[in-house]
């Protein structure tokens, strides 16, 4: 039934250098709404509940130089049929280019009075009209400019090009697997087109809509971006502005160069958003001759930290996405956003805004975003890497400046605002994608099917699962090298996300699987079967940051995939002995994947999937390879483990910086917790632990999951009631497998660890064996 084991156990690596791509024993958890934001409508977990991980990620930004960020947007804005432009002068050309409409004229005097008059604003409401009024008058002026090196203003181009329109006090609503947010941005940025469908007729012009309540609710697919207000007391009057502009370097005071986060808002109706902690080393920023700046590195933990008195928050959700049907949520959820607070600190709420915009296209590469506080606009970029955050331009003193500002949004093309070249906004769903092996691929994504997975948040991978139908790729499944004969789905799914191009990739890790599963029947048929993949070369973040001269640019850079597999269904589908039988093939799996040096490092329910044979037999699939390894240690920068699944010795401090080896036995013991978890909180396929101790791990941060786990290892199990599904299993099997953990991890510091075939015999094999829950023929693995 078993081979041979080898003992392999993961080797220990020296520490990683300050400038190096990390080397760790174990990978730290992954931070931000990273760590959560997978999990929308998994039970415990709401869109809420990812707000304070938002607020960690905005938290954690570089800083740049704007000048240097102005240059890369004019610069993509560049008019491809005229020689290619020197960045720096294509600045300093379009500073000169923009003097007259800040000198001359009536609209000049226009525009300054109103930015004038919302400087004068005493609180933050009645800034939004002279914004809007400013900032439009602006972009009629800038429509008629002919500027040096840049593409043309898109005259009859309704569908791209924009103005700024008043949203406050409407909402924005978006569902994310069944939970519903609602968002209040300030001001949003649309395209003319979007305006008139929202508009009142009564406007005499497109621009002059803008300052119109809309007569329906913005989407978030029609946001091109936000921007967020804060009015703050100064500390001195503002000055006037001046009498004539004149180009001029870059000259702000070091105090509102950058805008600082800091906790002021009452949070609590959402729970606390996190302090500002220590500082990283810096990291560093884009400077330019025009400015100089210090990267602001940001603190790097797991789990956001707790205020006496306000409940802990998730660290996770459960692994497996349920459908809206088996959540039973949506209602609830549409109930508790109802409590939201009015207002978060304008960076959060443009965080969050962010992340919506993020979450309206499934393929969105990045955002673009703005705060204004008093007379200066800060610009937030924000990608799957993270955030940068760019010094401040103050409007009323260098107007100039912030035309180009506006300049560079009027003529960027719909892509550079960071939507993917694959235009979901013509044909949503439907994309071809050239494949220089195979010809052009035809993707049809089922982009409203209930057993998508979807995203909400801003680093991290976001990877969103969708059904998806290719005539070209189906057609590829029977001739497949390592095709599997006996799941006769013709379904696919696709998957979409953004790893670290630092880790092996998933593909090349899978090709070792399938070269192990050629002589080991233990794997043969227990993997799943990637169909067909594809890397957008173009799509890497470290692109940016290597423009704007940031130190270390490819350090935790990601990149955009899109893999599809043929489909399988979550394990936790099963009872009984039909769901025994098919973890113990995961199992087995796993461990024979092990010993040939592939360390899968990410056991969940999520990752445990089945198929059924035509004989009416269901296999058990070790799914999801993103997070293993193959090399002597894992490289990048990313979690490895899902919290409440994770092994206790992972779940301490020491583990989360990255200094605890990652063993054979934490892997072991996540096979454990997923199978206490499926006896608890499943009956007949139904997530039923809401109720449940269980659901607590989710409520908690990795040490304090620790700690909920480790008092049910030792007490907390004994009044638990199984579900009627999954009772022989827990009564028989699963409570002697926590006794071995609650064994394993009172000793574990008492001497070397144990072997892999050890643990793997008296943890797992003998315990399934004794429980004679299962006949020879379910035990065996062989399909």
């Amino acid at each position: 039934m078993v081979g041979n084991p080898a003992g392999a156990t993961a080797p220990k690596t020296p520490p990683h250098g300050v400038n190096s791509e990390p080397k760790l024993n174990s990978t730290p958890l992954a931070v931000g709404s990273a760590a959560i934001s997978e999990h929308i409508s998994a039970v415990g977990v709401d869109v809420r509940d990812v707000r304070p991980w938002i607020a960690r990620d905005v938290e954690d930004y570089q800083e740049c130089a704007v000048d240097k960020m102005l240059e890369e947007l004019l610069y993509h804005c560049k008019d491809d049929s005229k020689p290619l432009p020197d960045k720096s002068t294509l600045l300093d050309d379009s500073l000169k280019a923009v003097l007259p409409i800040c000198n001359e004229g009536n609209d000049a005097q226009i525009i300054k009075n109103h930015l004038v008059t919302l400087v004068n604003c005493t609180i933050e409401p009645p800034m939004y009209a002279p914004f809007i009024k400013a900032a439009n008058c602006a972009l009629g002026r800038l429509s008629e400019l002919d500027a040096p090196g840049l593409v043309p203003y898109k005259a009859q181009k309704d569908s791209e090009n924009i103005l700024f329109h008043l949203n406050d006090p409407s909402f924005i609503y978006q569902t994310h697997q069944g939970k519903k947010s609602k968002r209040k941005p300030d001001v949003v940025v649309v395209s003319h087109a979007t305006a008139k469908k929202v508009g009142k007729s009564k406007a005499k012009t497109i621009y002059e809509a803008g300052l119109c309540k809309p007569t329906r609710k913005f989407e978030w697919t029609e946001v091109r971006t936000t921007v967020e207000f804060k009015h703050t007391k100064p500390v001195s009057p503002p000055g006037p502005p001046p009498a004539t502009y004149a180009v001029k370097t870059y000259d702000i005071s070091e105090a509102k160069k950058f805008m600082k986060y800091r906790r002021e808002t009452n949070d609590s109706a959402e729970g606390p958003e996190p302090a500002v902690p220590a500082p990283l080393p810096a990291s560093g920023a884009a400077t330019s001759s025009r400015q100089t700046s210090n990267a602001a590195g940001r603190s790097n933990l797991s789990e956001p930290p707790k205020n006496k008195g306000e409940k802990k928050r998730s660290s996770t959700g459960p692994a497996d996405v349920r459908s809206s049907k088996k959540s039973k949520l949506g209602a609830e959820g549409e109930k508790k956003e109802s409590s939201e607070p009015v207002k978060a600190h304008p960076v959060v709420q443009n965080g969050l805004y962010a992340a919506e915009m993020f979450a309206a296209y499934f393929a969105r590469r990045s955002v673009i975003s703005y705060v204004v506080e008093n007379d200066m606009i800060y610009t937030w970029y924000f990608d799957r890497q993270g955030a940068i955050q760019c010094s401040g331009i103050n409007f009323v003193q260098d107007l100039p400046r912030f035309m180009v500002l506006l300049l560079a949004m009027q003529r960027m093309p719909y892509a550079e605002w960071g939507y993917h070249t694959l235009r979901e906004l013509e044909t949503p769903g439907d994309i071809r994608v050239e494949d220089e092996k195979i010809g052009e691929v035809d993707l049809k994504f089922n982009l409203k099917s209930n057993k998508r997975t979807t995203h909400f948040g801003l680093r991290g991978r976001a990877t969103i699962v969708f059904p998806v139908e290719s005539k070209k790729l189906s057609d590829l499944v029977p001739n497949l090298p390592h095709h599997n004969p006996h799941n006769a789905t013709k379904e696919l799914v696709a998957k979409l996300y953004w790893p670290e191009e630092a880790r092996e990739s998933e593909p090349d890790i899978l090709k070792k699987v399938y070269n192990i599963a050629e002589t080991d029947e233990r794997v043969k048929y227990h993997v799943p079967e990637m169909v067909w993949f594809h890397k957008f070369e173009d799509t890497s973040t470290a692109k940016i940051r290597s423009a704007l001269g940031f130190e270390d640019p490819k350090l935790g850079r990601r990149v955009f995939y899109i893999i599809v597999f043929r489909k399988l269904e979550p394990i936790t589908d099963l009872n009984n002995k039909p769901f025994l039988a098919a973890w113990w093939h995961a199992v087995v799996c796993h461990y024979a994947l092990w010993e040939g040096f592939v360390h899968h490092r990410d056991v969940s329910p999520s990752n445990l999937m089945v198929y059924k044979t035509s004989d009416g037999r269901w296999i058990g699939v070790l799914n999801d390879f993103d997070l293993s390894s193959t090399q002597a240690a894992p490289s990048g920068q990313e979690r490895t483990g899902t919290v409440p699944f994770m092994a206790l010795d992972l779940l301490t401090k020491k583990a989360i910086e990255g200094r605890v080896e990652h063993l054979y036995q934490h892997d072991a013991e996540s096979f454990i917790w997923v199978l206490t978890w499926a006896c608890i909180c499943y009956e007949d396929g139904v997530f039923i632990g809401k109720g449940t101790v269980l659901n607590d791990w989710l409520k908690v941060d990795a040490i304090g999951c620790q700690e909920k786990k480790s008092n049910f290892v030792m007490v907390g199990r004994r009044d638990i009631e199984p579900s009627g599904s999954h009772r022989e299993t827990w009564e028989k099997m699963a409570q002697f497998c926590l006794d071995t953990v609650g064994f394993g991890y009172l000793t574990s510091a008492r001497g070397p660890p144990p072997e892999d075939r050890v643990v793997f015999e008296t943890w797992l094999e003998a315990k399934i064996i004794e429980s004679k829950i299962l006949s020879r023929e379910l035990l065996d693995v062989r399909v």
